[in-house]
């Protein structure tokens, strides 16, 4: 019995530490995907600004002569 507890009792554990891990990080989950998105968002935006040679729309580009 003593070695059944000593092979298992980790994997009971290990279960246990996962579950919480998941009931934890359930309510964090909208919150984190919404500051991914953002983040992104404003990456996306702040690249095409480069490409474009824009700066928040004021078109600091340069012009053709």
């Amino acid at each position: 019995m003593k070695s059944f507890l000593e092979e298992y009792g980790l994997v009971v554990v290990a279960a246990i530490i996962i579950g919480l891990f998941i009931a934890f990080a359930s309510p964090f989950g909208n919150s984190i995907k919404t500051y991914i998105t953002s983040t992104v968002d404003n990456f996306a935006e702040s690249s095409q600004s480069a490409i474009t040679g824009s700066m928040n729309g004021t078109g600091g580009g340069q012009e053709a002569e």
